[in-house]
Protein backbone atom coordinates (compact mmCIF):
# COMPACT_ATOMS: atom_id res chain seq x y z
CA UNK A 1 0.00 0.00 0.00
CA UNK A 2 2.73 2.46 0.97
CA UNK A 3 4.86 2.07 -2.18
CA UNK A 4 1.88 2.29 -4.56
CA UNK A 5 0.39 5.15 -2.57
CA UNK A 6 3.61 7.15 -2.59
CA UNK A 7 4.06 6.60 -6.34
CA UNK A 8 0.49 7.75 -7.02
CA UNK A 9 0.77 10.72 -4.66
CA UNK A 10 4.11 11.86 -6.09
CA UNK A 11 2.74 11.62 -9.64
CA UNK A 12 -0.32 13.65 -8.66
CA UNK A 13 1.86 16.12 -6.78
CA UNK A 14 4.15 16.57 -9.79
CA UNK A 15 1.15 17.29 -12.00
CA UNK A 16 -0.16 19.87 -9.52
CA UNK A 17 3.20 21.52 -8.88
CA UNK A 18 3.95 21.59 -12.59
CA UNK A 19 0.91 23.83 -13.02
CA UNK A 20 1.17 25.92 -9.85
CA UNK A 21 4.89 26.67 -10.36
CA UNK A 22 3.82 28.74 -13.36
CA UNK A 23 1.93 31.15 -11.07
CA UNK A 24 4.97 33.00 -9.65
CA UNK A 25 6.64 32.93 -13.07
CA UNK A 26 3.62 34.60 -14.65
CA UNK A 27 3.35 37.08 -11.76
CA UNK A 28 6.98 38.12 -12.32
CA UNK A 29 6.40 38.67 -16.04
CA UNK A 30 2.90 40.20 -15.79
CA UNK A 31 3.21 42.64 -12.89
CA UNK A 32 5.84 45.09 -11.72
CA UNK A 33 6.94 43.95 -8.27
CA UNK A 34 5.94 46.73 -5.90
CA UNK A 35 3.27 47.83 -3.43
CA UNK A 36 0.39 46.10 -5.24
CA UNK A 37 2.06 42.69 -5.41
CA UNK A 38 3.45 43.09 -1.88
CA UNK A 39 -0.08 43.74 -0.61
CA UNK A 40 -1.47 40.69 -2.38
CA UNK A 41 1.19 38.36 -1.01
CA UNK A 42 0.78 39.77 2.51
CA UNK A 43 -2.99 39.22 2.38
CA UNK A 44 -2.53 35.76 0.88
CA UNK A 45 -0.03 34.87 3.63
CA UNK A 46 -2.71 35.62 6.23
CA UNK A 47 -5.16 33.34 4.44
CA UNK A 48 -2.51 30.67 3.87
CA UNK A 49 -1.64 30.70 7.56
CA UNK A 50 -5.13 29.50 8.41
CA UNK A 51 -5.42 27.13 5.46
CA UNK A 52 -2.08 25.44 6.20
CA UNK A 53 -2.87 25.09 9.90
CA UNK A 54 -6.27 23.55 9.28
CA UNK A 55 -4.92 21.40 6.47
CA UNK A 56 -2.26 19.88 8.69
CA UNK A 57 -4.62 19.42 11.61
CA UNK A 58 -7.65 18.09 9.77
CA UNK A 59 -5.91 15.88 7.22
CA UNK A 60 -3.94 14.25 10.03
CA UNK A 61 -6.77 13.91 12.54
CA UNK A 62 -9.68 13.11 10.24
CA UNK A 63 -7.90 10.09 8.72
CA UNK A 64 -7.65 8.22 12.01
CA UNK A 65 -11.22 9.22 12.94
CA UNK A 66 -12.67 8.00 9.65
CA UNK A 67 -10.75 4.73 9.79
CA UNK A 68 -12.39 4.06 13.18
CA UNK A 69 -15.83 5.32 12.15
CA UNK A 70 -18.67 3.19 10.76
CA UNK A 71 -19.33 3.82 7.06
CA UNK A 72 -22.83 5.15 7.76
CA UNK A 73 -21.49 7.82 10.14
CA UNK A 74 -18.71 9.26 7.97
CA UNK A 75 -20.71 11.93 6.18
CA UNK A 76 -22.17 13.01 9.53
CA UNK A 77 -18.65 13.29 10.98
CA UNK A 78 -17.45 15.41 8.06
CA UNK A 79 -20.49 17.71 8.09
CA UNK A 80 -20.46 18.13 11.88
CA UNK A 81 -16.76 19.00 11.75
CA UNK A 82 -17.16 21.33 8.78
CA UNK A 83 -20.07 23.30 10.24
CA UNK A 84 -18.40 23.59 13.64
CA UNK A 85 -15.06 24.75 12.24
CA UNK A 86 -16.67 27.06 9.67
CA UNK A 87 -18.42 28.91 12.48
CA UNK A 88 -15.17 29.21 14.39
CA UNK A 89 -13.40 30.38 11.24
CA UNK A 90 -15.97 33.13 10.67
CA UNK A 91 -15.23 34.46 14.15
CA UNK A 92 -11.49 34.25 13.53
CA UNK A 93 -11.84 35.97 10.16
CA UNK A 94 -13.76 38.83 11.76
CA UNK A 95 -11.00 39.23 14.37
CA UNK A 96 -8.28 39.25 11.68
CA UNK A 97 -10.14 41.82 9.58
CA UNK A 98 -10.70 44.03 12.63
CA UNK A 99 -7.01 43.78 13.56
CA UNK A 100 -6.01 45.09 10.13
CA UNK A 101 -7.90 48.30 10.92
CA UNK A 102 -7.04 48.52 14.63
CA UNK A 103 -3.27 47.89 14.42
CA UNK A 104 -1.22 51.14 14.53
CA UNK A 105 0.65 50.81 11.23
CA UNK A 106 3.44 53.28 10.44
CA UNK A 107 2.77 56.20 8.10
CA UNK A 108 5.37 54.95 5.63
CA UNK A 109 3.23 51.82 5.04
CA UNK A 110 -0.11 53.56 4.43
CA UNK A 111 -0.46 52.52 0.78
CA UNK A 112 0.67 48.94 1.47
CA UNK A 113 -1.71 48.54 4.43
CA UNK A 114 -4.71 49.98 2.56
CA UNK A 115 -4.26 47.56 -0.34
CA UNK A 116 -3.61 44.63 2.02
CA UNK A 117 -6.85 45.28 3.90
CA UNK A 118 -8.92 45.27 0.72
CA UNK A 119 -7.26 42.15 -0.70
CA UNK A 120 -7.61 40.27 2.59
CA UNK A 121 -11.36 40.93 2.58
CA UNK A 122 -11.56 39.78 -1.05
CA UNK A 123 -9.69 36.55 -0.24
CA UNK A 124 -11.49 35.85 3.06
CA UNK A 125 -13.93 33.24 1.59
CA UNK A 126 -10.84 31.02 1.20
CA UNK A 127 -10.84 30.65 4.99
CA UNK A 128 -14.07 28.63 4.80
CA UNK A 129 -13.17 26.80 1.60
CA UNK A 130 -9.92 25.56 3.17
CA UNK A 131 -11.90 23.83 5.96
CA UNK A 132 -14.00 21.75 3.59
CA UNK A 133 -11.12 21.04 1.21
CA UNK A 134 -9.06 19.70 4.12
CA UNK A 135 -11.93 17.52 5.38
CA UNK A 136 -12.62 16.05 1.94
CA UNK A 137 -8.89 15.54 1.33
CA UNK A 138 -8.50 13.70 4.63
CA UNK A 139 -11.39 11.37 3.81
CA UNK A 140 -10.03 10.63 0.34
CA UNK A 141 -6.62 9.89 1.86
CA UNK A 142 -8.29 7.48 4.26
CA UNK A 143 -9.79 5.84 1.16
CA UNK A 144 -6.26 5.71 -0.31
CA UNK A 145 -7.16 8.05 -3.17
CA UNK A 146 -3.80 9.74 -2.79
CA UNK A 147 -3.29 10.84 -6.40
CA UNK A 148 -6.70 12.53 -6.48
CA UNK A 149 -5.85 14.68 -3.48
CA UNK A 150 -2.27 15.41 -4.56
CA UNK A 151 -3.30 16.47 -8.08
CA UNK A 152 -6.24 18.65 -7.02
CA UNK A 153 -4.17 21.87 -6.59
CA UNK A 154 -3.64 21.77 -10.37
CA UNK A 155 -7.21 23.07 -10.70
CA UNK A 156 -6.30 26.03 -8.53
CA UNK A 157 -3.27 26.75 -10.71
CA UNK A 158 -5.28 26.58 -13.93
CA UNK A 159 -7.86 29.09 -12.70
CA UNK A 160 -5.25 31.49 -11.29
CA UNK A 161 -3.24 31.42 -14.51
CA UNK A 162 -6.40 31.90 -16.57
CA UNK A 163 -7.59 34.83 -14.47
CA UNK A 164 -4.17 36.48 -14.68
CA UNK A 165 -4.03 36.03 -18.43
CA UNK A 166 -7.54 37.30 -19.14
CA UNK A 167 -8.20 39.85 -16.40
CA UNK A 168 -4.92 41.45 -15.31
CA UNK A 169 -5.29 44.48 -17.62
CA UNK A 170 -8.70 45.30 -16.18
CA UNK A 171 -8.36 44.25 -12.54
CA UNK A 172 -4.62 44.34 -11.80
CA UNK A 173 -3.62 42.17 -8.83
CA UNK A 174 -7.31 41.64 -8.04
CA UNK A 175 -7.29 39.19 -10.96
CA UNK A 176 -5.16 36.95 -8.73
CA UNK A 177 -7.84 37.06 -6.02
CA UNK A 178 -10.53 36.14 -8.55
CA UNK A 179 -8.43 33.22 -9.78
CA UNK A 180 -7.78 31.90 -6.29
CA UNK A 181 -11.46 32.04 -5.32
CA UNK A 182 -12.65 30.31 -8.50
CA UNK A 183 -9.81 27.78 -8.33
CA UNK A 184 -10.53 26.72 -4.76
CA UNK A 185 -14.25 26.44 -5.53
CA UNK A 186 -13.41 24.17 -8.47
CA UNK A 187 -11.04 22.14 -6.30
CA UNK A 188 -13.71 21.69 -3.62
CA UNK A 189 -16.25 20.59 -6.24
CA UNK A 190 -13.75 18.11 -7.71
CA UNK A 191 -12.94 16.55 -4.33
CA UNK A 192 -16.62 16.49 -3.34
CA UNK A 193 -17.60 14.77 -6.59
CA UNK A 194 -14.85 12.19 -6.07
CA UNK A 195 -16.23 11.44 -2.61
CA UNK A 196 -19.83 11.22 -3.78
CA UNK A 197 -18.90 8.66 -6.43
CA UNK A 198 -17.48 6.41 -3.72
CA UNK A 199 -19.82 7.31 -0.86
CA UNK A 200 -23.30 8.39 -2.06
CA UNK A 201 -25.42 10.44 0.32
CA UNK A 202 -28.23 7.85 0.31
CA UNK A 203 -29.15 7.09 3.88
CA UNK A 204 -27.26 10.08 5.21
CA UNK A 205 -28.17 11.04 8.76
CA UNK A 206 -27.02 13.88 10.99
CA UNK A 207 -26.85 11.45 13.87
CA UNK A 208 -23.43 10.38 14.96
CA UNK A 209 -20.72 11.06 17.48
CA UNK A 210 -20.56 14.83 18.20
CA UNK A 211 -17.44 16.47 16.78
CA UNK A 212 -17.12 19.29 19.34
CA UNK A 213 -15.60 17.20 22.20
CA UNK A 214 -12.98 15.81 19.84
CA UNK A 215 -11.87 19.24 18.66
CA UNK A 216 -11.73 20.50 22.23
CA UNK A 217 -9.32 17.65 22.95
CA UNK A 218 -6.98 18.64 20.12
CA UNK A 219 -7.03 22.35 20.94
CA UNK A 220 -3.43 22.21 22.18
CA UNK A 221 -2.31 20.75 18.86
CA UNK A 222 -4.15 23.48 17.02
CA UNK A 223 -2.47 26.15 19.14
CA UNK A 224 1.00 24.74 18.49
CA UNK A 225 0.39 24.40 14.77
CA UNK A 226 -1.08 27.89 14.54
CA UNK A 227 2.04 29.35 16.14
CA UNK A 228 4.37 27.36 13.87
CA UNK A 229 2.41 28.17 10.71
CA UNK A 230 2.34 31.84 11.63
CA UNK A 231 6.03 32.07 10.78
CA UNK A 232 5.61 32.60 7.01
CA UNK A 233 3.22 35.46 7.79
CA UNK A 234 5.77 36.95 10.20
CA UNK A 235 8.46 36.63 7.50
CA UNK A 236 6.37 38.64 5.06
CA UNK A 237 5.42 41.29 7.59
CA UNK A 238 9.13 41.71 8.38
CA UNK A 239 9.97 41.87 4.67
CA UNK A 240 7.32 44.57 4.32
CA UNK A 241 9.57 46.84 6.39
CA UNK A 242 12.33 46.61 3.77
CA UNK A 243 12.37 48.22 0.33
CA UNK A 244 9.32 48.18 -1.93
CA UNK A 245 8.92 44.81 -3.66
CA UNK A 246 10.73 42.84 -0.94
CA UNK A 247 7.61 40.87 0.04
CA UNK A 248 7.06 39.90 -3.59
CA UNK A 249 10.71 38.91 -4.05
CA UNK A 250 10.61 36.71 -0.95
CA UNK A 251 7.35 35.14 -2.13
CA UNK A 252 8.78 34.30 -5.56
CA UNK A 253 11.95 32.66 -4.26
CA UNK A 254 10.01 30.70 -1.65
CA UNK A 255 7.58 29.38 -4.27
CA UNK A 256 10.45 27.64 -6.08
CA UNK A 257 11.85 26.32 -2.83
CA UNK A 258 8.42 24.96 -1.83
CA UNK A 259 8.03 22.77 -4.93
CA UNK A 260 9.91 19.82 -3.37
CA UNK A 261 8.14 20.52 -0.07
CA UNK A 262 4.81 20.19 -1.84
CA UNK A 263 5.67 17.07 -3.81
CA UNK A 264 7.79 15.14 -1.31
CA UNK A 265 6.24 16.62 1.80
CA UNK A 266 2.50 16.92 1.37
CA UNK A 267 2.01 14.13 -1.18
CA UNK A 268 4.10 11.52 0.66
CA UNK A 269 2.79 12.67 4.03
CA UNK A 270 -0.76 11.87 2.96
CA UNK A 271 0.26 8.25 2.43
CA UNK A 272 2.36 8.00 5.57
CA UNK A 273 -0.36 9.51 7.77
CA UNK A 274 -2.72 6.75 6.70
CA UNK A 275 -0.05 4.10 7.30
CA UNK A 276 0.80 5.49 10.74
CA UNK A 277 -2.89 5.67 11.65
CA UNK A 278 -3.26 1.98 10.81
CA UNK A 279 -0.25 1.23 13.04
CA UNK A 280 -1.53 3.19 16.06
CA UNK A 281 -1.06 1.11 19.18
CA UNK A 282 1.92 -0.74 17.66
CA UNK A 283 4.62 1.57 19.01
CA UNK A 284 7.68 -0.27 17.68
CA UNK A 285 6.26 -0.70 14.18
CA UNK A 286 5.02 2.88 13.98
CA UNK A 287 8.30 4.35 15.23
CA UNK A 288 10.32 2.27 12.76
CA UNK A 289 8.21 3.66 9.92
CA UNK A 290 8.49 7.23 11.23
CA UNK A 291 12.27 7.00 11.66
CA UNK A 292 12.72 5.59 8.16
CA UNK A 293 10.52 8.32 6.66
CA UNK A 294 12.43 11.05 8.49
CA UNK A 295 15.74 9.65 7.24
CA UNK A 296 14.49 9.65 3.66
CA UNK A 297 13.22 13.22 4.08
CA UNK A 298 16.58 14.42 5.40
CA UNK A 299 18.62 12.73 2.68
CA UNK A 300 16.24 13.65 -0.13
CA UNK A 301 15.96 17.22 1.10
CA UNK A 302 19.75 17.57 1.37
CA UNK A 303 20.22 16.34 -2.21
CA UNK A 304 17.58 18.73 -3.56
CA UNK A 305 18.98 21.62 -1.51
CA UNK A 306 22.46 20.99 -2.91
CA UNK A 307 21.12 20.92 -6.47
CA UNK A 308 19.08 24.12 -6.01
CA UNK A 309 22.06 25.83 -4.41
CA UNK A 310 24.30 24.98 -7.35
CA UNK A 311 21.86 26.17 -10.04
CA UNK A 312 20.08 28.97 -8.15
CA UNK A 313 21.43 31.87 -10.20
CA UNK A 314 20.59 30.61 -13.71
CA UNK A 315 17.34 29.06 -12.42
CA UNK A 316 16.01 32.32 -10.99
CA UNK A 317 17.12 34.29 -14.06
CA UNK A 318 15.41 31.79 -16.36
CA UNK A 319 12.18 31.86 -14.37
CA UNK A 320 11.81 35.50 -13.38
CA UNK A 321 14.12 37.81 -15.34
CA UNK A 322 13.03 39.60 -18.50
CA UNK A 323 14.35 38.19 -21.81
CA UNK A 324 17.95 39.17 -22.45
CA UNK A 325 18.63 40.16 -18.83
CA UNK A 326 21.54 38.32 -17.21
CA UNK A 327 20.58 38.98 -13.57
CA UNK A 328 17.25 39.06 -11.75
CA UNK A 329 17.69 40.29 -8.17
CA UNK A 330 20.98 39.97 -6.34
CA UNK A 331 19.20 40.25 -2.99
CA UNK A 332 16.65 37.63 -4.04
CA UNK A 333 19.35 35.25 -5.28
CA UNK A 334 21.31 35.59 -2.03
CA UNK A 335 18.17 35.04 0.07
CA UNK A 336 17.26 31.96 -1.99
CA UNK A 337 20.70 30.48 -1.37
CA UNK A 338 20.28 30.94 2.38
CA UNK A 339 16.70 29.63 2.25
CA UNK A 340 17.41 26.26 0.66
CA UNK A 341 19.79 25.10 3.40
CA UNK A 342 16.79 24.55 5.68
CA UNK A 343 14.92 22.36 3.17
CA UNK A 344 15.85 18.94 4.65
CA UNK A 345 14.87 20.10 8.13
CA UNK A 346 11.54 21.46 6.88
CA UNK A 347 10.67 18.15 5.20
CA UNK A 348 11.64 16.20 8.32
CA UNK A 349 9.72 18.63 10.55
CA UNK A 350 6.55 18.15 8.49
CA UNK A 351 6.91 14.39 8.96
CA UNK A 352 7.32 14.72 12.71
CA UNK A 353 4.42 17.18 13.05
CA UNK A 354 2.07 14.57 11.58
CA UNK A 355 3.46 11.84 13.81
CA UNK A 356 3.21 14.09 16.88
CA UNK A 357 -0.43 14.94 16.13
CA UNK A 358 -1.35 11.28 15.77
CA UNK A 359 0.36 10.44 19.06
CA UNK A 360 -1.28 13.40 20.80
CA UNK A 361 -4.65 11.74 20.23
CA UNK A 362 -3.45 8.90 22.48
CA UNK A 363 -1.16 10.86 24.83
CA UNK A 364 -2.41 14.12 26.37
CA UNK A 365 1.14 15.20 27.27
CA UNK A 366 2.07 15.28 23.59
CA UNK A 367 -0.47 18.06 23.05
CA UNK A 368 1.37 20.23 25.56
CA UNK A 369 4.67 19.39 23.86
CA UNK A 370 3.28 20.50 20.49
CA UNK A 371 2.02 23.77 21.98
CA UNK A 372 5.37 24.49 23.66
CA UNK A 373 7.38 23.68 20.52
CA UNK A 374 5.09 25.83 18.37
CA UNK A 375 5.46 28.74 20.77
CA UNK A 376 9.24 28.36 20.83
CA UNK A 377 9.43 28.24 17.01
CA UNK A 378 7.25 31.33 16.65
CA UNK A 379 9.26 33.34 19.19
CA UNK A 380 12.60 32.25 17.71
CA UNK A 381 11.54 33.12 14.17
CA UNK A 382 10.02 36.49 15.08
CA UNK A 383 12.99 37.57 17.20
CA UNK A 384 15.52 36.33 14.65
CA UNK A 385 13.73 38.11 11.80
CA UNK A 386 13.59 41.34 13.78
CA UNK A 387 17.33 41.25 14.50
CA UNK A 388 18.76 39.96 11.21
CA UNK A 389 16.39 41.79 8.86
CA UNK A 390 18.16 45.09 9.49
CA UNK A 391 21.59 43.47 9.14
CA UNK A 392 21.23 41.14 6.13
CA UNK A 393 17.84 42.09 4.68
CA UNK A 394 15.93 39.26 3.00
CA UNK A 395 18.90 36.94 3.48
CA UNK A 396 18.61 37.42 7.23
CA UNK A 397 14.95 36.39 7.17
CA UNK A 398 15.87 33.33 5.08
CA UNK A 399 18.65 32.28 7.49
CA UNK A 400 16.28 32.46 10.45
CA UNK A 401 13.67 30.35 8.61
CA UNK A 402 16.12 27.49 8.13
CA UNK A 403 17.48 27.72 11.67
CA UNK A 404 13.95 27.65 13.10
CA UNK A 405 13.18 24.44 11.20
CA UNK A 406 16.41 22.87 12.46
CA UNK A 407 15.56 23.62 16.10
CA UNK A 408 11.93 22.51 15.64
CA UNK A 409 13.05 19.25 14.07
CA UNK A 410 15.36 18.44 16.99
CA UNK A 411 12.67 19.20 19.59
CA UNK A 412 9.99 17.22 17.76
CA UNK A 413 12.28 14.24 17.24
CA UNK A 414 12.94 14.11 20.96
CA UNK A 415 9.22 14.36 21.76
CA UNK A 416 8.04 11.76 19.24
CA UNK A 417 10.77 9.18 19.94
CA UNK A 418 9.47 6.43 22.26
CA UNK A 419 11.01 6.55 25.73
Amino acid sequence: MIARGIAAAVFGGLVARGVTVLIPVMVAHTYTLGVATDAFFLAAAGILFWGTTMGLLLEASIVSRILKCAAAERWALVFHSGVLLSGFTLLLGAVLVASLWAFPWGEENVALVARTRLLFVELSPLLILSIWISLFSGWLNADRRFATVAASPALLGIFVLGAMWLLHDRFGVHALAIGYLLGELARLAFLGASLLRRHPLAGFSWRGTPAAPYFRNIGLQWGGLALMNGNPLVDRVMAGGLTEGSVSTFELIERIYLIPVGVLGWAVLSVMTTAWSLAQGEVARQWQSIRRSVGVALLGGAAIALFLGLVHQPLLVWLYASPGVETWSQEGERAFLFLVWGLPFQLATLMLWRAAMLNAQLNARMGWHILAIGGFAFALNALGDFILRDIWGLAGIAVVTGFTFLCTFLLLFRSVRPS
